[in-house]
């Protein structure tokens, strides 16, 4: 995770500065990052554009679609060169543009809409699973982890002035109902401050989820949820959850109202400030993912925008993926209250409202104070799995945390799964993985790494086959002071992928009445999880994660072949529109839909389809426009360095410039970002060349 650090001062009046520290959570992307860089910024300038977005979406209606997209991008292009000059730091623009993976903004400043500042390429709220994480004056409760949604509480309509919001808790309580949650519903004046406050901090069977639909209010230096009566749910109404902690999930679809005598600007500000401490109230008492709103947000765009939200945890989602994927799918539908929903906590935490298997008896843990826990024996390791785990341990040594790259790696290292991945992807596709799964570790260990593995579970290093009865209990992520260490330093923690990965093997074991963990186990465990951040990753590479770890035999004949749809049956073309559709989809995280073919038809500039359209009328033309909007790219949708390249090549051209020619334009400079990549994935720049200038050779 890449974590984004503002902070605003104003070191004299009339004058503001930005700092910003960009940090790797795991060290796998950016590496360390120490520097903090500073620079002046307008901030009449960055009001302006933050009202000028506010009003936008408060204008938007359902059928805004592309036109309220252009001018969300265009504000924010202007606000992404205000906050990130290029004249500043561009070594900082250059470390966020090529970060990947779960970005978390952490900053107190509530004016800026982090989610729709647009880069180069496309807003951050799209590009990344973006959260939001403040810094508050007083204690925070830990709150607890669940691995499922199984209860929720659902409060709308609290004045009995909202219909929409009764419609809302109706569909929403009747969605999660037909997943396996039960649910209670309070309305009207069922939804008292006493009954909504006393549901929430109940200790007995316990709420996993709070969803509100409503209106949100404050007054300086306080905000809350809106109930029957008019009074609020702030900070300190909810003091009563810090025993037990707050539900794990909030969902706050509500809109705020600031002081009406305020004028335009300030008044957005202060909407935004009182949703944000509303939303920050619920993580102050133990929260860990809280969803809510910038401005208030249509009827029918918020509910859809929920069971979308909803939808992505029932598949397993992390909370930053399901927002993302919620804010893409609405988008590409052409609704406006994407662009308004903003995700407060870790992006990475992962909470599914699935109904699975009935709980498994725990495998026996050792308590902190010595004594075991009731249960059967943990199972053992086996020698080769144990190995697997002391080469996944060396990994995440340095940084102190194994995630699911460290694991997915070690696993691809050993023999038995290395050669059954080898056979059906093919070797140098493999090694192509492996390589790029190095380089996002940022850190290959050395022939005497040689740590060893101790989080609240689990204790490496005591694994050599037997009953793995040492570890003790404990939270995620917490270092225990007991027990070997490795070799350095602390303990390290595991990622909740990896944590979910070794407890689902364990347990597979205890069912089918053996008495080792196997790789096969391990491997199996680790699709069960989908992969956690390895997902995307082999999503973009083509490949299906069973294809690569499955200890299945694969069955022969025309559904084995290659993971790869076979487009020698479509003219070129075709064929470019599909690849292209194929790309997008992997952008946005989603299957390649109709939608989205159709789309890449205009994109790759289909004269077919250009035609076609211009056949019926001059409104079906301009219909060919709005589906590309890609397809005909502006001077502003390049970066400078890019345009001056294009347009000198263009320059030097006698004729039309062909592949070869934009290929070695883009190439040429030293430190252009393209040669950087060619080099990540092992391929010599200036070999290339060559080859493009001497294609016969």
């Amino acid at each position: 995770m890449t974590v984004l650090q503002v902070r605003v001062s104003e070191p004299r009046p009339g004058r503001t500065q930005y700092s910003y520290e960009l940090k790797s959570g795991d060290g796998s992307v950016l590496g360390p990052l120490e520097q903090e860089h500073t620079v002046d910024v307008s901030q009449d300038l960055v009001k302006d554009l933050c009202m000028e977005i506010d009003e936008a979406l408060k204008n938007a209606d359902a059928t805004a679609g592309t036109q309220l997209r252009e001018s969300l991008a265009r504000l924010g292009s202007l606000l992404y060169d205000a906050l990130f000059p290029r004249t500043g730091q561009p070594e900082l623009m250059r470390r966020l543009r090529e970060s990947s993976g779960p970005l978390l903004v952490q900053s107190n400043e509530a004016l800026v809409p982090w989610e729709l500042l647009h880069d180069e390429g496309d807003f951050l709220g799209l590009r990344h699973d973006l959260g939001r994480r403040a810094k508050v004056d007083r204690p925070v409760v830990s709150g607890r982890g669940i691995d499922q949604v199984r209860r929720a509480l659902v409060v709308g309509d609290t004045l009995g002035d909202l219909a929409s919001a009764r419609e809302e808790t109706e569909r929403i309580s009747a969605w999660l109902g037909e997943n396996g949650v039960a649910c209670t519903v309070l309305t009207g004046r069922e939804a008292t401050l006493s009954r909504v406050v006393g549901e929430l901090a109940r200790e007995q069977q316990p709420y996993d989820l709070f969803h509100y639909s409503g209106h949100v209010s404050g007054v300086p230096d306080a905000a809350g949820l809106m109930v029957h009566d008019r009074k609020l749910i702030g900070m300190d109404a909810l003091q009563p959850l810090a025993r037990r902690g707050a539900p794990p999930v909030v969902f706050i679809n509500g809109c705020a109202s600031a002081d009406p005598t305020l004028g335009s600007a300030p008044r957005a500000q202060a909407e935004a400030a009182q949703t944000m401490n509303a939303c920050m109230a619920f993580m102050v008492v133990g929260a860990k993912t809280v969803v809510g709103t910038r401005t208030a947000v249509g009827d029918s765009g918020a509910l859809r925008f929920a069971e979308a939200f909803y939808g992505q945890l029932r598949d397993h989602m992390e909370a930053g993926t399901a927002v993302r994927r919620a804010r893409a799918l609405l988008a590409e539908q052409a609704e406006g209250a994407w662009a308004s929903f903003v995700l407060y906590g870790d992006p990475g935490v992962r909470i599914t409202t699935s109904a699975e298997r009935e709980t498994e008896p725990e495998p026996e843990r050792v308590r902190r104070d010595g004594r075991r826990k009731a249960g059967p024996e943990r199972p053992g390791y086996s020698t080769e799995a144990t190995g697997l785990l002391r080469r996944t341990s060396r990994f995440g040594s340095v940084r102190g945390i194994v995630t699911s790259v460290d694991l997915l790696t070690a696993l691809l290292e050993t023999e038995k799964v290395r050669e059954r991945a080898a056979a059906r992807i093919g070797a140098k596709r493999l090694q192509l993985l492996t390589e790029v799964l190095r380089q996002l570790q940022s850190h290959t260990p050395g022939a005497g790494d040689t740590g060893s593995f101790h989080t609240g579970s689990y204790d490496m290093s005591s694994m050599n086959g037997t009953s793995g009865t040492n570890g003790t209990s404990g939270t995620h992520g917490t270092k225990v002071s007991g027990g070997p260490k490795p070799e350095g330093g602390g303990g390290i923690v595991l990622s909740d992928t990896v944590e979910r990965v070794l407890e689902g093997a364990e347990a597979a074991v205890v069912r089918a009445g053996r008495s080792a963990v196997g790789v096969d186990d391990i491997s199996t465990a680790f699709l069960e999880t989908g992969g956690g951040s390895c997902a995307e990753l082999l999503q973009l590479f083509g490949i299906r994660p069973d294809r690569l770890l499955s200890p299945a035999v694969e069955r022969r004949g025309p559904q084995s072949g290659d993971d790869v749809f076979d487009l020698a049956g479509l003219s070129p073309a075709a064929a470019t529109a599909v690849r292209c559709a194929r790309l997008l989809a992997a952008v946005k995280g989603e299957k390649i839909s109709t939608y989205l073919l159709l789309q890449a038809f205009a994109m790759t500039g289909s004269e077919v389809l250009q035609e076609a359209l211009a056949e019926q009328g001059e409104e079906e033309t301009d219909a060919y426009h709005t589906l590309a909007p890609l397809g005909g790219a502006r001077p502003r949708d390049f970066s400078r360095r890019t345009l001056a390249r294009l347009e000198q090549t263009l320059a030097e051209a006698d004729g039309p410039v062909g592949e070869e020619a934009l290929l070695i334009a883009l190439l040429t400079e030293e430190d252009a970002s393209a040669r950087r990549l060619l080099q990540k994935l092992g391929v010599e720049p200036e070999l290339l060349i060559q080859a493009l200038r001497n294609p016969l050779g």
